[in-house]
């Protein structure tokens, strides 16, 4: 029987999380030209000792070529597994369990040599670039580069991984069909969409194997027009159910042009779980931990979810850069979150929203 406490456990696949509270991804604006620094460290070793049941990391590129600017780090580079393996250790003995959120950025990519210039469809990006539709190739090479980042994460002592699928980066594009104007295997309907998704995981699943975590961040809807649909996330989430994903973390919101006009809006609302509903349509439909995010802000309205909804638990992100002890704290003081969700830390660097004030 669930523990409808936030300080109870739940299981993601082998894994017993000591609570309900999950750090949701947060890009932390702190690679040194693609390897984990100091700041990086600092920020998770915080974050641990303050309570967080699993941490989950700012998205990490599968490849230099995907990062969405060089303070991000590279999961595929030569460095990473001894550079992930003291970070994991620091974690690990503060507390916390440990994903490595795995991304490719898509259309978010810099101008840069070296940076992959290519999107779903072709585009023109923020800053006045043209981006070619993705070949049949390079899609390829993308989803063995996801394979190979995450080797290397279980190599470094990461407890699992989680597949990026939300929020306008490049899987997020394929689901969308605000972005995805393709008439290949890769366009069109939901099935066809979610291939490069599909393929990624189970390329993912080849490289840690059967008993490793995978997990995945996607949204309900996109809050642009088109949209990925209820039904089209349901199907998709019910498919890697099958496969065996492991969690399933529900967002929503793109930004269409980097700008953050679709997601900002969600962020803005003062109304706590703004996702909720969508999160358990899916957690009723798949047998994975299904963990719901946006707008968390007080103890009894996370416990209320808890216990009246099928979610396994809810993930912060805001929160956590202004209150990084925030899990600990609220076992003795039940008060609000210091958080007014009033977006300062939504910091535009390189044509990209995220939250960078850390």
């Amino acid at each position: 029987m669930k523990d409808d406490s936030m300080y109870g456990p739940f299981r993601i696949g082998n894994l017993t999380v000591k609570n309900r509270l999950v750090r949701s991804a947060t890009f932390e604006f702190g690679a040194n030209d693609g390897r984990i620094g100091p700041k990086i460290t600092e920020l998770y070793r915080s974050l641990a000792a303050g309570g967080c049941g699993l941490i989950v990391s700012g998205q990490f590129a599968v490849s230099a070529g995907g990062r969405i600017a060089p303070v991000m780090v590279d999961a595929g580079g030569e460095d990473f597994v001894s550079d992930l393996r003291a970070l994991t250790g620091v974690v690990h003995d503060n507390g916390s369990l440990f994903f490595v959120q795995l991304s490719h950025g898509g259309y978010r990519v810099p101008g840069l040599p070296g940076y992959d210039q290519l999107a779903v469809s072709a585009t023109t990006a923020a800053d006045g670039r043209v981006l070619h539709e993705a070949t049949a190739g390079e899609i390829g090479g993308i989803v063995a580069a996801f394979g190979r980042a995450a080797r290397q994460c279980k190599e470094g002592g990461a407890d699992g991984v989680q597949i990026h699928a939300a929020h306008g980066y490049l899987i997020s594009t394929f689901l969308s069909p605000f972005f995805n104007r393709r008439t290949d295997d890769y366009g069109g309907p939901i099935g066809n969409r979610s291939r490069i998704l599909m393929e990624a995981y189970d390329e993912v699943r080849r490289g840690v194997g059967p008993d490793y975590p995978v997990s995945v961040k996607i949204n309900f809807g996109d809050g642009v027009s088109p949209s990925i649909t209820a039904g089209e996330c349901l199907q998709v989430c019910q498919r890697l159910d099958e496969r065996g994903i492991d969690m399933i973390e529900i967002s929503s919101g793109v930004s269409p042009d980097g700008s953050g006009t679709s997601f900002s809006p969600f962020a803005r609302e003062k109304a706590e779980g703004h996702f909720l509903d969508g999160a358990a349509m899916v957690a009723k439909a798949v047998k994975a931990p299904v963990v719901s995010v946006c707008g968390y802000r007080t103890p009894a309205f996370i416990e209320r979810t808890l216990a009246t909804t099928p979610v396994a638990a809810v993930s912060l992100c805001r929160p956590l850069i202004r209150e990084p002890d925030l899990p600990n704290r609220w076992k003795t003081d039940r008060g609000e979150a210091a958080c007014l969700s009033c977006n300062k830390c939504f910091k535009p660097t390189a044509g990209i929203v995220a939250c960078g004030a850390l």
